[in-house]
């Protein structure tokens, strides 16, 4: 379930706390694999469009890829990022 964390990432949190969560996320992920980031990215992108695409953009991933991600189940984006 991805709404709880979405309306937390849109309602809850300030401009400044998004952009701490995002720095946070990105400098913690910018040494991993890129196939865990792009699986990360994605999951990011189903709680919040803007979210996945930040946390993305932060990676230096293309979002149009991130998204394609996101629209998959966890099993076929497991096997297309394998």
């Amino acid at each position: 379930d991805f709404f709880q964390a979405g309306e937390l990432y849109r309602r809850v949190m300030t401009d400044e706390d998004r952009e701490h969560l995002v720095g946070n996320i990105t400098t913690h992920l910018c040494n991993a694999r890129k196939w865990i980031q792009l699986r990360q990215a994605a999951v990011f992108y189903k709680a919040d469009a803007e979210y996945g695409s930040r946390v993305a953009k932060g990676l230096r991933l293309d979002v149009k890829e991130v998204k394609r991600l996101a629209g998959m189940s966890q099993e076929a984006r497991a096997e297309a990022t394998a």
